[in-house]
């Protein structure tokens, strides 16, 4: 036998391939390896899908749309969702989730939204004080369908990545700038009442 072909036909391990990439560099590694197919197996693109996702400034920018859904099907994703690098069933989910997203216009249907209103406002005053560019805040009820992933250990984001391809325009609303205390006052009474 072949070692050296062996070895070759071998999937690499993220660790290997990002372990001295910079944290914004890490998408550029995950998806070029994944196109070369030196990244092949499931459970190794997860582990990069999670740490490129949630290490990245901006992930949902660093590639095309259509990039990242091909990521998160050679990740086994199809009828599954990752929670952090995990593979679950849709099915653990809710129906529908409802999730917000802070976003300049022509970003309003970007990969990356939260179940906190809190964090999505956070998003909004942060970046958009940043980039000089006001922010708004969207609303959307998305089915369990769309969900690709659920990250929150890393950053404590409550964020999901979802596919809104399906998204239709109706279904997006924004959340008025007039209704922001208000929803802020409410997540952070609720919380206290959880605690």
């Amino acid at each position: 036998m072949n070692h050296g072909l062996a070895r070759s036909q071998q999937s690499a391990r993220w660790e290997d391939l990002s372990a001295r990439a910079g944290r914004n560099d890490k998408p550029a590694i995950l998806l070029t390896a994944i196109a070369a197919d030196v990244l092949t197996d499931p459970v190794q693109v997860r582990i990069g899908l999670e740490d490129a996702w949630t290490t990245c400034e901006w992930p949902g920018r660093a590639a095309d749309y259509d990039v990242w859904l091909m990521a998160f099907e050679v990740a086994g994703a199809d009828g599954h969702y990752l929670l952090e690098h995990d593979l679950r069933d849709r099915a653990e989910l809710p129906d529908t989730l409802t999730l917000y997203r802070a976003a300049t216009e022509g970003h309003e249907l970007g990969l990356s939204w939260t179940t906190s209103f809190d964090r999505a406002h956070w998003f909004a005053t942060r970046i958009g004080a940043i980039a000089g560019r006001p922010h708004r805040i969207f609303e959307v009820d998305a089915p369990r369908e769309w969900v690709l992933a659920h990250f929150h250990d890393s950053r404590r984001e409550s964020e999901y990545v979802i596919d809104t391809t399906p998204l239709v325009d109706t279904e997006l609303q924004e959340v008025l700038p007039e209704e922001w205390e208000y929803l802020l006052e409410a997540e952070r009474s609720a919380a206290d009442a959880g605690d």
